[in-house]
């Protein structure tokens, strides 16, 4: 084709950084037929708002080069093709050695890991400098098949014993079947610890919630329960980040909520869609302080927990 025949690259100006876009035309998500720009450009959009979420946080990007209908894969590593500005840090790996992590925080680069077919971005419970000081507690709600209500009441359920425990905790969308219940800590306990009081607070929800809840993993010994997923409280475990789009048919998108968002059963975890944001922008955008706090020290909750 001729210089005078190619179409002219589509490019997206972030942060004072050009990025230009491959197969801008590409269907990533065939249901509706979102196009790889349209994602971008939602990407674009709200790179301000995930990078001051995901600020030093390592990030493990789920990729969907030839989108949602096609192979998708997790990257963790930072590729050597990446460029100099892209934010990283090495983490220690558990076995020995190291491994490069590209960071939340730089609007640009989160733009340009989505233009190498990132759909979805996961971010670890820890910032880089002390990775393996947990500064967040997540509680994964995720039901057996699909969305039930009872999601929400348990969320609503741990809002009360935290509430009880002089805990502040925040909630969002995960853009597919529940919610995430998020406790700011202080970066005084490793993994382990988060883990454990987690643990004794899934505990107490699932006393309130007879026969409706389930710590095991394996969802045949579950059978109909809701999975209370602590387990993303580990070294290297991640969570999708807010404003983070899934790959699920019509293209939802994780958003902060507030605890009123969750009085009415009217609440869906994959209400906000990329289709519809612009609606949804300004309460999410609202739904959070600028800094998820005050962290909470767990020591105290812990003993009154265990009394």
């Amino acid at each position: 084709m001729s210089s005078a025949k190619r179409p002219p690259a589509k490019t997206l100006e972030v942060a004072g950084r050009k990025i230009v876009i491959g197969h801008p035309d590409r269907v990533y998500f065939p249901d509706p037929g979102y196009t790889k720009l349209q994602t971008l450009s939602y990407y674009a959009r709200v790179a301000g708002l995930m990078a001051q979420r995901t600020r030093n946080r390592p990030l493990a990007l789920r990729r969907y080069p030839e989108g949602i209908a096609g192979e998708g894969f997790f990257q963790k590593r930072v590729g050597s093709y990446f460029p100099d500005w892209i934010p990283r840090a090495p983490l220690p790996l558990i076995g020995g050695g190291t491994l490069d992590y590209a960071l939340g925080g730089d609007p640009a680069a989160l733009v340009w890991l989505a233009n190498l077919g990132t759909i979805e971005f996961h971010a670890m419970l820890c910032r880089a400098d002390k990775p393996h000081g947990a500064d967040q507690i997540i509680f994964d709600l995720d039901p057996p098949e699909d969305y039930v209500d009872d999601v929400r009441l348990a969320a609503l359920g741990l809002k009360h014993i935290c509430d009880d425990l002089g805990l502040t905790s925040f909630v969002k969308s995960t853009g597919s079947r529940g919610f995430h219940v998020i406790l700011p800590v202080q970066r005084r306990h490793d993994f382990d610890d988060t883990r454990s009081f987690a643990k004794l607070i899934a505990a107490r929800l699932m006393q309130a919630m007879p026969g409706k809840l389930s710590l095991d993993m394996r969802k045949a010994s579950r059978e109909k329960r809701i999975l209370v997923d602590v387990w993303r409280n580990g070294y290297g475990q991640t969570a999708v980040a807010p404003f983070s789009l899934r790959a699920r048919p019509g293209a939802p998108v994780a958003v902060p909520l507030t605890w009123q968002d969750l009085q009415t059963p009217d609440v869906h975890p994959r209400a906000v869609t990329l289709g519809n944001f612009a609606e949804h922008e300004a309460a999410a955008r609202a739904a959070w302080p600028d800094r998820l706090g005050p962290p909470g020290r767990i020591e105290k909750a812990w003993k009154a927990l265990e009394s």
